[in-house]
């Protein structure tokens, strides 16, 4: 084969595309790896890093809930082998943010323990002995002891040179605008050249150029804010907090600044910063924490999460081909991969998907 020419080719370089890459070179497949813009620029750079299933799964969601756990449990020996991503096994915190809250917070609370979770109802004062500088207006909360967070551009880094390390082939700034089913393969097509390759995964998230997807995609977009770190060991785990008014929000701690989210707007595919979304995210963060209000402000951005309508991931194969379509992983791209590359990886390779992947499953049927 030439080195326009694979027996894999993966579209779409972000948390899903380079974590299913890496393991078909891991497993001795030629693989080329292309990506429209910058390898990790979209939803998975945009994002804080966290990994916690606790919070993450709505009361309808039993199969996402059971599918981040399994992919968190994966997340030690995966970091074994990649290196420093930045992982803490902190822990996080959930907060209601007013005594009207309280009851909000609390079914959450008996929902995730029905489910097996490790969580700790925690009145305000206690809170306040592990957060020192919470606000004395927060009245309770739950922690959920075996979640973490990783960096999501070390966590990149990482992927990427695992993957170019074991053969891998890595073309950036490379849109693919169509793919044409070629017996016994496919012909890609960029705007520079074409690429062949007998079997296509196409994880391209939202796609804001080049490549049409034969279902619907939601760009959901979420903005953010970074501030420096006070001291060292100021925040000691990651901080949910919700008001039934002002709406959900977090505080991330990572080794120099603490993330400061979120926004969760459709607004199609436009990726601004907007004053309302981070006065909001400021709003929230202020009342958990005052002691932030001297802190300096380090970046602002924000990024285009890709769901589904359900909000839940979409696995998809056109049949009679290889041709399998990965997406709709939304706020949960980074936690749920490692299940998603080993189980994808194990989906093209042997012809299964692993039974905790098996309910997101789409018919062809149902794409348009």
């Amino acid at each position: 084969m030439h080195d326009k020419a694979a027996e894999f080719i993966v579209v779409g370089a972000g948390a899903a595309g380079l974590g299913i890459a890496w393991h078909l070179a891991d497993k001795g497949k030629k693989v080329i790896l292309l990506e429209a813009k910058e390898p990790g620029g979209g939803a998975m750079t945009a994002s804080a890093g966290m990994l916690s299933p606790a919070y993450e799964a709505e009361y309808e969601e039993l199969p996402l809930l059971r599918a981040m756990l399994e992919s968190r449990q994966r997340y030690p020996e995966w970091i074994a082998y990649l290196g420093d991503v930045g992982y803490e096994d902190s822990g996080t915190y959930e907060l209601a943010l007013t005594p009207e809250d309280v009851p909000y917070v609390r079914r959450r609370y008996e929902f995730e323990r029905q489910q097996g979770l490790e969580v700790e109802w925690m009145e305000g004062t206690e809170l306040r002995k592990r957060l020192p500088h919470l606000s004395t207006r927060i009245p309770a909360g739950t922690y959920a002891p075996q979640d973490g967070h990783v960096i999501p551009e070390m966590l990149k880094a990482r992927l990427i040179e695992a993957f170019l390390s074991t053969g891998g082939i890595l073309y950036a700034q490379t849109p693919v605008l169509r793919i044409e089913h070629r017996p016994p393969g496919f012909i890609l097509h960029t705007p520079y050249t074409i690429y062949q390759a007998e079997t296509v995964i196409v994880c391209v998230g939202v796609p804001l150029e080049g490549l049409e997807l034969p279902f619907r995609v939601y760009p959901v977009r979420g903005q953010m804010v970074s501030v420096e770190n006070p001291a060292f060991g100021w925040l000691p785990a990651p901080v949910r907090y919700y008001n039934r008014m002002m709406g959900y929000g977090y505080a991330v701690p990572k080794k120099t600044y603490i993330i400061l989210g979120g926004t969760t707007e459709e607004k199609g595919a436009d990726p601004s910063l907007t004053l309302g979304g981070v006065m909001d995210i400021l709003r929230r963060a202020y009342y958990v924490f005052p002691d932030l209000y001297e802190v300096r402000i380090v970046r602002m951005w924000a990024g285009l999460r890709p769901a589904t309508a359900s909000r839940t991931p979409f696995l998809a194969h056109e049949p009679g081909t290889r041709l399998f379509f990965v997406n709709g992983l939304y706020r949960n791209g980074i936690l749920l991969l490692p299940l998603i590359a080993e189980g994808v990886t194990q989906w093209v390779l042997e012809g299964n998907l692993p039974p905790s992947l098996q309910p997101f499953y789409q018919d062809r049927s149902l794409l348009r």
